[in-house]
């Protein structure tokens, strides 16, 4: 993990002056609930040990100074007026995407040297580019002084990731997570009310475990929003054939799309099938936390790949390669693919116990079938974004 003094120290040597803020914010792991935060429904995600922190330091000029570590490359732009979109997407879209938010808020972005550094694998599925938005996010609502809630924060960075700047339609649980993880806990959230609900994890009982298929997959060129689309032509025929307007896929009871389903195109059938049931696992595993049963939550983590394999069409052959080989280990509760999927990560909860046991096995059978060594992390529940103001 990244600290606060090692960034300090490599900002010190690029820009030859101490940084005067520093912002953090971490990845995150989805238990459960997946593709169900942009049609209003349920999620459980924990923040982890990984994440991005940015140092900076205001400039007498109106220059913003970026300087990413991950891809070694500087950028610069000025924000006497509104940043334009890049023609070329990039690293640097995602925190010109925030600073626009904040603009369209009247709010004056000065001139900054800004250090960006991170330990998240890229397009492993554990949201480096949230983390990112939040960690800028919150970077800037320091240095304007909007003193602006986590929870905006964490929508304020959603915005920024649907502009035209980026241009991913994604739903609220990444920023979410990113702007507001709690130690040692899950969040339950409703991503139609934004409600949440802190939920303990006790790491004695279980470990997560991380492991990284190293098969990378880009959010904006994938399916991601093809499926949005397809949800969304779901709700409108339900709705269009019923007698009452649902307001998002999770408000739609099953007897009614029973009813309904044979009218959906089958992909559109099957996107919302997914919807409904894995609503309905979220809720179960969370009970399941709440009384210590990681048997049961690891079954409906079981469950919960199979309809993502099989109605949601967006995991692939290494990921279900991963969650086979779990399902076989001693130890192993469950196992399911964890983010947009085509790719990333699967997340297997593992009795702590045999977690070594385990991810040896797993990496000499997944090395083995696929010439690759994968990534395995072991991971906590951690807090949400941070910021350090030095004087």
């Amino acid at each position: 993990m990244i600290t606060s003094e090692s960034i300090q120290k490599r900002f010190e040597q690029r820009f030859s002056c101490n940084a005067k803020w520093i912002s953090s914010a971490p990845g995150r792991v989805n238990l459960i609930g997946e593709h169900t935060d942009y049609n209003g429904g349920f999620v459980l995600p924990a923040a982890i040990d990984r994440g991005i922190k940015i140092a900076a330091r205001l400039r007498r000029d109106d220059f913003l100074n970026l300087y990413s570590e991950t891809f070694n490359e500087s950028v610069s732009f000025s924000v006497s007026t509104r940043i334009p979109p890049p023609k070329t997407k990039g690293w640097y879209s995602y925190f010109a995407a925030v600073a626009d938010q904040f603009m369209k808020k009247d709010k004056s972005v000065p001139g900054m040297d800004v250090y960006i550094c991170g330990d998240i694998p890229l397009g492993a599925g554990l949201s480096s580019s949230a983390a990112f938005e939040v960690c800028v996010a919150t970077l800037l609502d320091a240095v304007l002084c909007t003193n602006l809630s986590k929870q905006e924060i964490a929508v304020l960075s959603r915005e920024a990731e649907h502009s035209e700047y980026v241009g991913v339609q994604c739903g609220i649980m990444d920023q979410f997570i990113a702007a507001m993880g709690k130690k040692d806990h899950a969040l339950q959230i409703d991503c139609y009310s934004l409600d949440y609900k802190i939920v303990p994890f006790d790491s004695e009982k279980a470990a997560i475990v991380l492991c990284n298929s190293m098969k990378k997959r880009g959010l904006v060129d994938s399916a991601y929003n093809q499926r949005r689309s397809e949800c969304n032509q779901g709700l409108k025929i339900i709705n269009e054939l019923g007698d009452k307007t649902y307001p998002t896929l999770r408000h739609v009871p099953y007897p009614v799309f029973e009813k309904y389903k044979a009218r959906l195109p089958e992909n559109v059938q099957k996107r919302v099938l997914h919807n409904l049931t894995e609503n309905r696992r979220v809720l179960e595993f969370v009970e399941a936390l709440e009384a210590n049963d990681f048997a049961e939550a690891g079954a409906l983590l079981f469950e919960s790949h199979e309809s993502l394999e099989e109605d949601y069409e967006v995991s692939c052959k290494e990921l279900d390669r991963i969650v086979e080989i779990s399902a076989a280990c001693k130890g192993v509760f469950g196992s399911r693919m964890t983010g947009a999927g085509f790719g990333g990560c699967a997340v297997s909860l593992v009795k702590p116990n045999h977690v070594e046991e385990f991810k040896n096995s797993l990496s000499e059978t997944y090395n083995r079938e696929f010439n690759v060594l994968p990534e395995i992390y072991v991971a906590s529940p951690q807090n949400g974004a941070e910021i350090s103001h030095i004087e």
